[in-house]
């Protein structure tokens, strides 16, 4: 509809055009019969003017024409242009429907398709139940659940791993929203400086105890060292020393000559 008001405008453009040429045409002619000259020296005068004014209209028209010739091929390369645009488009079209739709389905919307004029755009008429009550398409038992069906591998590769590439639907696979926690982290509880001093105090271990024996070689049967050659440690309190085994003691008047340590066996004395 557009197209055709288009080109009746233009049509009426044209031919206004014609008639306000032939009017300009027709006077000229009458005031070239209606003029008359005194002298030759008038006349080439006024015929040169005329002269003068037919070449600039001659060159108006001219210039007219070239910028129509102009238009006419830009709005042939639009064109063309456009048509290479919809016939790419169409072929890429045709080229889905031939490897991706069913023969039967194309044949279906062919049949359905029609042009409406009024709109100027493509439509298909609505589905129409069948009288006799029958079914349409049974799903196929291979794509039970599915909208189309799928290979083994296809299904293989799904479970396997999360690629869309064998995926008809579900492709964005969301993670689970889950509910506000009710819990908290576990803390230590605060224990008191005093307690924890004392409880340090109470697990730190004790330094072992140096007794000092030189005194003992120089003199085996004098007196025992006095409680100021023990060495005690920072606690205080000295470690508990074991008897010896042996029934004598190194301070009895019984084993002067007796040492005070026995010695190592299997060892050479120095």
């Amino acid at each position: 509809m557009l197209e055709l008001k288009r080109q009746e405008i233009t049509e009426q453009k044209r031919r206004e055009r014609e008639m306000q040429q032939q009017m300009e045409s027709r006077d000229e002619e009458t005031l070239e019969l209606k003029e008359t000259y005194s002298s030759l020296q008038q006349e080439v005068d006024i015929k040169t003017k005329k002269l003068k004014k037919l070449f600039a209209k001659l060159q108006a028209v001219k210039a007219e024409i070239h910028d129509i010739q102009e238009a006419h091929i830009n709005e042939r390369q639009e064109l063309e242009q456009t048509q290479n645009e919809l016939t790419r488009d169409l072929k890429l079209k045709h080229l889905i429907i031939e490897n991706f739709i069913p023969l039967e389905e194309k044949n279906k919307i062919v049949h359905r398709a029609y042009f409406d004029e009024e709109d100027e755009y493509w439509k298909t008429k609505p589905i129409t139940r069948l009288e006799d009550d029958q079914q349409m398409m049974i799903r196929p038992l291979s794509a039970v659940g599915y909208r189309r069906p799928l290979s083994h591998h296809a299904r293989k590769s799904m479970m396997m791993r999360l690629d869309m590439r064998y995926k008809a639907e579900n492709i964005m696979v969301l993670d689970m929203d889950l509910p506000a926690r009710t819990t908290k982290e576990y803390q230590e509880p605060v224990i008191a400086p005093k307690v924890a001093a004392a409880l340090e105090s109470a697990l730190r271990d004790e330094d072992e105890i140096q007794v000092d024996a030189s005194g003992f070689h120089s003199s085996l049967g004098s007196t025992p060292p006095t409680s100021g050659s023990l060495k005690k440690p920072k606690s205080g309190r000295p470690r508990s020393v074991k008897k010896s085994s042996t029934p004598t003691s190194p301070f009895s008047p019984s084993s002067p000559g007796s040492q005070l340590y026995p010695q190592s066996r299997g060892l050479v004395p120095k």
